[in-house]
């Protein structure tokens, strides 16, 4: 019963070492595999005259930098590049000549070597100009159109001030126009200057004020005038002093419905026409007229 048990022992122990040997090898297998393929790959990626590709590249990009610069050069002092012609869009009140002198474009400027940027800048210092795009057109032609801002009144009659819808002090109004804008009296102030935005609060109602009682029937040559007033009023001056309106600045728009049912009629009569009238047109549903400088009145 012995020799049966220690040949038993012996071929389990010959089995594990069996085992440990082939499981030895397969792993000294398995490492060489992993190293054959990396040496493999190094061999692959650096093949005989690698070189000589990138060297080529190289000659390659340097040719193309000489080319373009030598393209740059000849652009840059060609005549065929010289600025020819100054195309203006979109002016309706200033010169074309006076926006070609704030470019500062200059006689003989190339055209590739103008900054559009710098030119932008200097056309829009002009307080008339709201803003610019500028687009080479090659050859020789540099187009610019602009977009100017529009007068809506003026704030000082003697000197032709006049600002835009924004508050913008636009500077004095060049040449003459078939309607006059109103007058916005009081709201500048020492100081200011074209470029600079007016600061009353109140510069929009005025503005309203203006456009909703401007025109038909007061559309004569003399322009009307608007002033603040306390307690949210306005005094409005029409037709030379002849006509004086009070109104508020909450429902400007009704009462100026009102005024322009009744005032036809008040203009034809002769004999109130003859002299200055003034309107309270604050009163809800109803006009106040009297005399200038007199109590009293009628209610409408």
């Amino acid at each position: 019963m012995r020799r049966p048990a220690m040949k038993l022992r012996k071929f389990k122990t010959h089995l594990k070492g069996a085992l440990l040997h082939e499981k030895s090898a397969i792993a000294a297998q398995a490492a060489q595999g992993r190293r054959e393929p990396a040496r493999r790959k190094a061999l692959r990626t650096t093949p005989k005259g690698a070189w000589l590709w990138p060297a080529i590249g190289i000659l390659v990009f340097a040719e193309v930098i000489l080319l373009g610069g030598h393209a740059v050069h000849w652009a840059m002092t060609s005549p065929r590049f010289v600025l020819g012609e100054v195309k203006i869009v979109g002016h309706k009140i200033l010169a074309p000549e006076l926006l070609v002198k704030s470019a500062g474009l200059a006689p003989g400027v190339n055209v590739f070597g103008m900054d559009l940027e710098r030119i932008r800048i200097r056309i829009e210092s002009n307080p008339w100009v709201r803003r610019t795009s500028i687009r080479k057109t090659p050859p020789s032609t540099l187009r610019i159109e602009i977009e100017e801002r529009e007068p809506v009144a003026l704030i000082n009659s003697k000197d032709r001030i006049a600002v835009d819808m924004e508050g913008v002090i636009l500077g004095p109004l060049p040449g003459k126009r078939e309607n006059c804008l109103p007058l916005l009296e009081g709201f500048s102030s020492k100081g200011e200057k074209p470029g600079d935005r007016l600061k009353s609060a109140r510069f929009g109602a005025a503005v309203e004020a203006a456009s909703l009682f401007s025109g038909a029937p007061l559309g004569r040559r003399e322009c009307l005038s608007v002033r603040a007033a306390g307690g949210g009023h306005f005094k409005i001056r029409a037709l030379g002093g002849k006509m004086n309106l009070l109104v508020s600045e909450e429902q400007m728009a009704s009462q100026a419905a009102r005024f322009n049912a009744v005032v036809v009629k008040i203009l034809k009569n002769k004999k109130q026409s003859a002299v200055p009238l003034y309107m309270d047109l604050t009163f809800p549903g109803r006009i106040v007229i009297r005399p200038v400088n007199q109590d009293g009145g009628l209610r409408g």
